[in-house]
C-alpha cells in the first residue's frame, strides 16, 4: 500500500493506494479515471456521474488540474514528507498572502538576504504583490517556480537567520 500526502491550499488529504482501491482519509472512494487522450484530458467516473478534466504534471510532484473551470495546483507528496501545517510555520516561512501566479523568483538556496528585500513576486487579478524577506538571513528552501498557480497559504520561501 502507497500512502501520500495530497495538499490543495492549505487542505491536506491522506491518501492511501492499494492497487485499484482508494482510501480518501480513511474513507473508501470507488471511481475510474480514464485517459482519453495521453495528453492529460480524462474522465473520472463516479457512479452515475462523469467529470472531464485535465491533468499536467508539473514540477517536484505538483499537479495542475483543471475541472469545471477551475484551476488548482495539488502537491502530492509520500506521506513520510508532508508540508508543515500552518500552525508549523516559522518566523522564516514566507507563504502566498492569496492564490495568484508566480511571475519571479529572485533568489536561490544559499542566497545570502537582507531584511524586505524582495524574494519572489505574486500577480493576482492584474496586481502584483512583493513577498519580502522578514529578517536578514539566508535562504534555506525555494518552493516556487515561475509560472507555478498558487494557493493562498502555500510556502514559497524559507529564510534562516544569519
Amino acid at each position: 500500500m502507497s500512502s501520500y500526502c495530497v495538499s490543495i491550499g492549505e487542505r491536506e488529504y491522506n491518501v492511501k493506494v492499494n492497487g485499484s482501491s482508494l482510501l480518501l482519509d480513511g474513507e473508501p472512494v470507488n471511481f475510474d479515471l480514464v485517459s482519453l487522450n495521453g495528453n492529460g484530458l480524462h474522465v473520472l467516473r463516479r457512479g452515475n456521474q462523469s467529470i472531464e478534466l485535465y491533468l499536467r504534471a508539473q514540477r517536484r510532484g505538483a499537479y495542475e488540474v483543471l475541472v469545471g473551470g477551475r484551476r488548482v495546483i495539488a502537491q502530492v507528496d509520500m506521506a513520510g514528507r508532508r508540508r508543515r501545517r500552518r500552525a508549523d510555520r516559522a518566523a522564516g516561512d514566507l507563504v502566498a498572502p492569496m492564490p495568484g501566479i508566480v511571475i519571479q523568483v529572485l533568489m536561490d538556496v544559499g542566497d545570502a538576504v537582507e531584511k524586505d528585500q524582495v524574494v519572489t513576486v505574486l500577480e493576482s487579478m492584474k496586481m502584483q504583490m512583493q513577498i519580502r524577506a522578514p529578517f536578514a538571513g539566508c535562504v534555506k528552501r525555494v518552493n516556487a517556480y515561475v509560472g507555478a498557480q498558487v494557493e493562498k497559504g502555500t510556502l514559497l520561501v524559507q529564510i534562516s537567520e544569519s
